[in-house]
């Protein structure tokens, strides 16, 4: 099938990304990606029919992990659950995407939830590999919220916010990490982007659903019982750290559809199916600088070129009934 979808396209398609698409890929310095996903036991819960949690989280990160990269990535991968994170690839091994996927499949579940300490070790992981040259920073973070065990002498520590991003509580874990990711520091609040701040793009996959905690049994040790509001303010907060540090923030709860819940690589439609469709969608928005988030952005660099339309043509025909 990727064969024949190569002979159909244009000649004109093909001199649109000659001409527009490899311009975006002028910065030569590695993008670090550090990815860490939650393996926490609530994470066992079921998300779209079928699936748990854990199982779309995984399909989720390789999904990105198979997209076409505009510039060479470098890779970290952590899990977190119990009092603290594991690092299972660092970046110095500068493992490649099929590597780390098979780290991802690896994955079970664990725990309670460190989620605020981490989220900031993960931050410094990434500040401070190879701080003197320039590279893209991103931090995905895939999870279903309910921070319950970060250590009261953790950089992050603090009680829950009371009121909602962006008017986190002073001292609150929401209020640190959030600090953390635009400024580097747990408590120096700053605007994200600020001169002499760090740049870190954080990306968030969030896992949940309606159904309040104190309704079924727990699957993991929390510390007290957490309702739908508890997982709307982790909503608010994900999506606003995400929104201001330039990254994507996606939810996915049991009435996301699948297709949504766990996209196909090159699934711009999101129906399931890689097909002529897919690539049209593509072409409509070549060489445009869309939105974080935008599904026809598979690599996430901001900008809609050969990379992407990549993405569509060697996963052609992925999910499509013959």
């Amino acid at each position: 099938m990727k064969n024949v979808s190569q002979r159909v396209v244009s000649r004109a398609a093909i001199g649109l990304a000659c001409a527009v698409g490899l311009f975006s890929s002028a910065a030569s310095a590695d993008e670090h990606v550090l990815i860490l996903l939650d393996r926490t036991g609530s994470m066992g819960a079921t998300s779209v029919p079928g699936k748990t949690r854990l199982d779309v989280a995984k399909e989720r990160i390789k999904t990105f992990l198979k997209s076409a990269p505009s510039q060479p990535r470098r890779y970290a991968f952590w899990t977190f659950d119990d009092a603290t994170y594991s690092s299972i690839i660092n970046f110095s091994q500068n493992r490649s995407a099929a590597q780390v996927e098979l780290e991802v499949d690896a994955v079970t579940l664990g725990g309670v939830t460190p989620l605020a300490h981490s989220a900031c070790a993960a931050i410094d992981e990434l500040i401070n590999y190879l701080p003197s040259e320039f590279h893209t920073k991103r931090l995905y973070l895939a999870t279903d919220g309910e921070e319950n065990n970060t250590l009261s002498t953790d950089q992050c520590y603090g009680p829950p916010s009371a009121t909602n991003y962006p008017n986190l509580d002073v001292g609150s874990w929401q209020w640190k990490v959030r600090n953390k990711a635009c400024t580097g520091d747990a408590n120096s609040p700053a605007l994200c982007g600020s001169p002499g701040m760090p740049t870190l793009l954080v990306d968030i996959d969030h896992l949940f659903d309606n159904i309040s905690f104190a309704a079924r049994p727990s699957l993991e040790r929390t510390r007290t019982p957490r309702g739908f509001a508890s997982f709307a303010s982790d909503a608010t907060f994900f999506s606003g750290l995400s929104s201001e540090t330039g990254g994507r923030y996606v939810s996915v709860t049991p009435s996301t559809p699948p297709a949504q819940a766990a996209p196909r690589p090159g699934d711009a439609s999101l129906d399931g199916c890689v097909n002529v469709l897919d690539r049209s969608l593509v072409l409509s928005q070549f060489g445009q600088t869309v939105a974080p988030g935008a599904s026809t952005d598979f690599n996430r660099d901001g900008i809609v070129n050969i990379y992407d339309y990549n993405t569509v043509l060697q996963n052609y025909g992925s999910g499509c009934t013959p």
